[in-house]
């Protein structure tokens, strides 16, 4: 039992660390947008989807 114990635990660890993976995005672009302004958020977006599809 305690086995199954211990992959319960590990996998509700696992859920909730993406989860705030998740809402860290969430929080960091309206700070990105207020400091960057538009032009160089859209420059920081395209280096992130560019790094993103070098590295896949």
């Amino acid at each position: 039992m305690t086995e199954y114990k211990l992959f319960a635990q590990r996998v509700g660890l696992v859920g909730i660390t993406n989860l705030i993976f998740s809402l860290c995005g969430l929080i960091f672009i309206p700070i990105l947008t207020t400091t960057l302004g538009a032009s160089g958020y859209g420059i920081w977006a395209q280096i992130i989807v560019t790094i993103s599809l070098v590295t896949r």
